[in-house]
C-alpha cells in the first residue's frame, strides 16, 4: 500500500488562524460540510451520534501524526426550553480504522468537549474541538464528529430534540513537528478556592519551522454541594470562577533554562452549578526566537480557582478512550 500524506497548501505555508472556538491551522477541510442533523436527548449520556457528512478518511504510516479540528460545530434545541431545562452536551472527535473496526485496545481514539446548555440565557453551544491523532500502525483511518446530549428532564415521556446546524466540519493537517500529551488517570486534582495549580506538563522540541502553537484544553467541573464527582462544595456558593492559561519554559535537554516562562493569554470561566462542566480551551503562540537559545519548551497548564466552590480537573479518558484534559504543541 502506498501511504499518502495530506498536507494542505496552507499547512505547508505555515498559515495559522486563531479562532474564538479554538486554534485553526490551515484552510478549508477536505470534506463536505454537514447538513442539518437532528437527534433526541437521552436521560443519561448514552451512545454518541455521528454527524453525517463530517467523516474524513486518510492513510497514515505508524506513528504519523495528524492535527484534527472542528469548525462550525454547534447544537441547539429545536423547541424553546425554559429555565431549569438544562441539557448536558458532549461533543467529540472520534477515530477508528477505515474498515469500521476499533483502534487497538488502549489507543487514544479522540477527545471530547463538554458543557451544559443553560436556558433561557443560552440558546446554543458551539464546541472548539482539537486533537492530535497518532496512527498506531500503517493503515487507513476514518475520523468524524460525534455528539450526545442528555438531561434529567427526560422523564415521564418527555422528549427534547436537538439540532446540529448545517456546516459542521472536521479538518486535518500535518506539520513538521507535533507532540501530544494527556492528563493520565489518577493525576487529576481538585483546585480549592484562591489557589492555583500547575498540571498537564510536557516537553516539546520544535523543528522544521520558527512558529510554535501550544494548546492545553482542560475538562473542568464545579464541585457543588453533595456532588457525586468531587468533594468540598457548599451551598454558600453557586458555582466556581476559574482562570486558565498556558506557560512555556524554554529549556535544554540537560535541564538548563533560558529566561523566564512565556505566559499565554488568561481566560476566565464562570461555571455555575447549572453549567456544571466546561471545557476550558487555552492557546499560546510563540516563536523560536523567544526561546533564548534553548532547544525545547516545557509546557504547563495553570488553573486558578478565583472564587467559589472547588473545581475538578478531569483526567484519563471518557468512554471510547476519548481524552478529557489534553494538549499539543505544533511547529510550523
Amino acid at each position: 500500500m502506498i501511504l499518502s500524506r495530506i498536507r494542505t497548501a496552507a499547512a505547508v505555508a505555515g498559515a495559522v488562524v486563531l479562532a474564538a472556538a479554538g486554534t485553526v491551522f490551515g484552510a478549508a477541510p477536505a470534506t463536505a460540510a454537514s447538513t442539518d442533523f437532528t437527534y433526541e436527548v437521552t436521560r443519561n449520556a448514552e451512545t454518541y451520534k455521528d454527524v453525517p457528512g463530517t467523516a474524513i478518511t486518510f492513510d497514515a504510516a505508524a506513528g504519523e501524526r495528524s492535527y484534527l479540528w472542528s469548525r462550525h460545530f454547534s447544537t441547539d434545541p429545536v423547541d424553546t426550553l425554559a429555565a431549569g431545562d438544562n441539557i448536558g452536551n458532549t461533543f467529540a472527535i472520534r477515530c477508528r480504522n477505515a474498515d469500521g473496526t476499533e483502534l487497538p485496545t488502549g489507543t487514544e481514539a479522540g477527545s471530547y468537549w463538554a458543557a451544559n446548555l443553560v436556558p433561557p440565557g443560552e440558546t446554543s453551544l458551539t464546541a472548539g474541538l482539537r486533537w492530535l491523532f497518532i496512527a498506531p500502525a500503517d493503515g487507513s483511518y476514518t475520523c468524524r464528529l460525534s455528539i450526545v446530549s442528555y438531561s434529567s428532564i427526560i422523564v415521564n415521556g418527555r422528549t427534547v430534540t436537538m439540532r446540529v446546524p448545517a456546516g459542521a466540519e472536521l479538518a486535518r493537517a500535518v506539520y513538521p513537528a507535533m507532540s501530544r500529551w494527556t492528563l493520565l488517570a489518577g493525576t487529576g486534582v481538585t483546585v480549592a478556592r484562591s489557589t492555583t495549580v500547575s498540571t498537564l506538563g510536557s516537553t516539546h522540541t520544535p523543528s522544521g519551522g520558527d512558529e510554535i502553537a501550544v494548546y492545553q484544553d482542560a475538562a473542568l467541573s464545579t464541585c457543588a454541594a453533595d456532588s457525586p464527582i468531587c468533594s468540598g462544595g457548599t451551598t454558600a456558593y453557586t458555582g466556581t470562577t476559574v482562570e486558565t492559561w498556558v506557560e512555556a519554559q524554554p529549556k535544554n535537554p540537560d535541564g538548563s533554562l533560558c529566561g523566564a516562562p512565556v505566559k499565554g493569554p488568561v481566560s476566565r470561566w464562570n461555571i455555575s452549578n447549572a453549567k456544571h462542566h466546561q471545557t476550558a480551551a487555552n492557546t499560546l503562540r510563540l516563536t523560536t526566537a523567544q526561546l533564548g537559545g534553548c532547544t525545547q519548551i516545557r509546557t504547563t497548564l495553570k488553573v486558578r480557582n478565583v472564587d467559589g466552590n472547588p473545581v475538578k480537573i478531569h483526567d484519563g479518558y471518557a468512554s471510547g478512550t476519548l481524552a478529557a484534559t489534553h494538549g499539543a504543541a505544533i511547529t510550523y
